[in-house]
């Protein structure tokens, strides 16, 4: 049996399920007015031109239509648009039975009467939603990652099916998750479109750029970071107010360095601030992981444990104060001129350079006659990686601007340059 005599079986059984009282009473080739809503349907196939119906009632695999005064069936194969299973069918039914859309006939039989129809035509006006705006939809489908969600509901369904995703953690507890079902109407946020064109759905503003991933632009960007000391055992760390942070002391992060961070971590007290870098975001259990790099700021941090140390008494005797022996000239004289420039305003000079490849690049000089590394900021505004490399290519060669000395990295000079508004 093919799939037309099949669905032609099946409208017929249907039918005298559906039409056994005279409510749901389908006209016969003996009524008077039926060969008029016969011709009418006839001209319509003959025309090619498309025809209303209208959802009446639904079945295991389709739903019965009223079109042109009788009944009719449409497979739910061949609406106007698709779910992945029948309970989403069973799910939005209610909030459009009753609707008007629009088909072309797919078979037409006087006798026995059967009709059924293609609602697969363009028919839906177009829609752009707007970000942050509220929109209600129906639960058309339940999973462990969280719900979607069909918000062409919000439209009365003239825009068709819009289905997008709500997180599970937007749910404030895993009961308020477990109570929703699919049928339920709920009123969510639209966030914008992940990297499949699908709808972002939330309920919940303090996870949107989790969800949809714009935390991800503060990857590479340095921070001030607020230490939280429960105990010497416990350290956590938060970015302004808002964020959870993680600060892994491991060998692939730090390398050599890492006895030497974990003791300058030790040092740490409450309430300190450090700047860090944001080498990763932890989706999952929404922190973001830190790299402390800032070597000026460590040295200050292990010096605490340094003058923590009891002094033990000097045996009495001369001293010879050798200035030959002075810690100024045993440390490189470069050296201390670089750590007498931390924390201070200096000038810095512009240098574009082109290599062999015709790629131009910008060299930093300080005071003349040290190199540094830049790093650009702003207080009020985060600066993307892309807007980072536009500001440094439009820097003219031989230009001068002032930048900040955090700190010293391989003989290099780490600059903050702190953009106005």
């Amino acid at each position: 049996m093919n799939l037309l005599d099949w669905f032609k079986l099946k409208l017929n059984f249907n039918w005298k399920l559906h039409f056994s009282n005279k409510k749901n009473y389908q006209p016969t080739l003996q009524d008077d007015y039926l060969p008029k809503l016969v011709d009418g349907i006839e001209r319509q196939i003959e025309n090619g031109g498309n025809l209303p119906f209208i959802i009446a009632d639904i079945r295991e695999r389709g739903f019965i239509i009223k079109i042109g005064g009788l009944y009719g069936f449409v497979s739910y194969l061949h609406m106007p648009w698709k779910y992945r299973n029948i309970d989403s069918w069973q799910a939005v039914f209610p909030t459009f039975k009753g609707k008007i859309f629009f088909c072309k006939i797919y078979h037409f039989e006087k006798t026995p009467l059967s009709i059924i129809v293609n609602g697969e035509i363009p028919q839906f006006k177009k829609y752009d939603l707007i970000e942050n705006e509220n929109y209600k939809g129906i639960i058309i489908q339940k999973t462990s990652i969280g719900l979607f969600i069909d918000i062409g509901y919000n439209f009365n369904w003239e825009c068709g099916s819009i289905v997008g995703m709500l997180h599970k953690d937007n749910f404030d507890t895993d009961e308020a998750f477990n109570q929703t079902k699919t049928g339920d109407i709920i009123e969510t946020t639209f966030w914008g479109y992940n990297e499949n064109k699908q709808p972002l759905l939330g309920i919940n503003s303090q996870l949107k750029e989790w969800l949809t991933r714009e935390i991800d632009k503060f990857i590479g960007e340095i921070f001030a970071v607020k230490v939280v000391k429960i105990n010497d055992n416990v350290i956590n760390y938060c970015i302004a107010d808002k964020y959870n942070a993680t600060l892994p002391i491991t060998r692939t992060i730090y390398g050599a360095q890492r006895t030497h961070i974990k003791n300058a971590v030790k040092q740490l007290c409450n309430g300190d601030i450090i700047n860090c870098e944001v080498i990763h975001i932890n989706h999952h259990n929404k922190e973001l992981v830190l790299k402390w790099e800032f070597q000026h700021e460590i040295e200050v941090i292990i010096s605490r444990k340094q003058q923590n140390i009891p002094q033990q008494p000097r045996p009495k005797k001369i001293e010879i104060i050798n200035r030959t022996n002075s810690i100024e000239n045993i440390v490189d004289s470069n050296i201390i001129d670089k750590l007498k420039l931390l924390d201070k305003t200096v000038k810095v000079e512009v240098v574009k350079k082109e290599d062999d490849y015709g790629r131009i690049t910008n060299t930093y000089i300080v005071e003349g006659k040290f190199y540094g590394k830049l790093f650009i900021s702003n207080n009020t505004y985060r600066i993307s990686d892309k807007e980072k490399k536009m500001i440094e290519q439009n820097l003219q060669d031989g230009e001068f601007i002032e930048c900040t000395v955090t700190g010293i990295d391989k003989n290099t000079l780490k600059l903050l340059w702190a953009l106005k508004d």
